[in-house]
């Protein structure tokens, strides 16, 4: 008798994990295989063995009367791979999510930072140690791009300050290099002269306040921070991520080649560069490129 289906998905979540799949990507997909296998079992089908290619449709079908393009995309790309498991496992004949297609997702602007905002954002740090672990925090976001968990787990051992460079854990578990300017070396090391000392923690950034001083900066800590840095400095839309579109967005006005912010963004494909510099705005800069301009008197 074929296997249980919501045994398999649990057995197939362990696989991902031991293939060293984020907690996240596991997280997001168990949440849609379980969803997939709710919608299926209303129809009585409780064994893998059971699912048919018509089954996948009608339930991809339904899927777009619910939730938006780039959710739908990750329930089809998590079906899609359980079921390719399945096949590699031996536990099906034929890979029946085939017959599933990943939707386009419309490309849309996101929220990116301005350069007079960031401004605007630093000036609210004072000289305080919440002031100046907030600068660091401001600066390295948008000097390296790094993302929240990335920031988050920096550690001392990590950060050589004289060669302005780091040392990220990426996705996957890989390492890279992040490098990181003059202005953003002076407010690291203003931080960390006052950074306070706690037994076991060697995180750079580090909570200031609350119930938990000392202890390593989580990802809440960290959006929380930024919150407050935004509505100090009445700037809207504050968050990790938007410094990861400032940081692309920047250095390419700034004159850098798209190949350097890939591979200072540790992008492993140039088309990521686009995805995040969506927010360029030509007029700003056009009239230093202006063909006719350039002309010869």
């Amino acid at each position: 008798m074929s296997a249980c289906l919501s045994d398999v998905i649990g057995s197939y979540l362990v696989a991902q994990r031991q293939a060293g799949k984020s907690d996240a990507t596991l997280e997001q997909y168990g949440y849609h295989l379980g969803k997939m296998a709710d919608w299926l079992g209303e129809l009585g089908i409780v064994y893998v063995g059971e699912v048919q290619r018509a089954d996948l449709q009608s339930w991809g079908a339904g899927l777009r009367d619910r939730w938006a393009p780039a959710t739908i995309k990750g329930a089809v790309c998590a079906a899609r791979s359980f079921f390719r498991w399945c096949v590699e496992e031996e536990l099906l004949s034929e890979n029946v999510a085939l017959a599933l297609k990943v939707p386009r997702v419309p490309m849309r602007a996101q929220r990116t930072l301005t350069a007079v905002e960031i401004s605007r954002l630093l000036a609210g740090c004072d000289q305080s140690v919440r002031g100046r672990r907030d600068a660091a925090l401001v600066t390295v976001l948008l000097d390296t791009g790094l993302r929240n968990s990335e920031v988050c787990g920096l550690r001392l051992v990590d950060l050589d300050l004289e060669e302005q460079r780091l040392v990220v854990r990426i996705k996957g578990g890989d390492e890279a290099w992040g490098y990181f300017g003059s202005g953003c070396r002076e407010r690291l090391a203003a931080w960390l002269a006052v950074r306070p000392a706690r037994a076991g923690v060697g995180t750079v950034f580090v909570s200031v306040g609350g119930n938990t001083p000392g202890c390593a900066l989580t990802p809440r800590g960290l959006r929380l921070a930024l919150k407050r840095l935004g509505e100090r400095g009445e700037v809207q839309g504050v968050c990790p991520h938007a410094f990861r579109r400032s940081f692309a967005t920047l250095m390419l006005l700034n004159g850098a080649p798209s190949r350097i912010v890939q591979l200072a963004g540790r992008w492993s494909d140039l088309r990521m560069v686009e995805v995040y510099s969506q927010a360029l705005d030509a007029s700003s800069v056009y009239a230093k490129w202006s063909p006719v301009d350039g002309l010869e008197p």
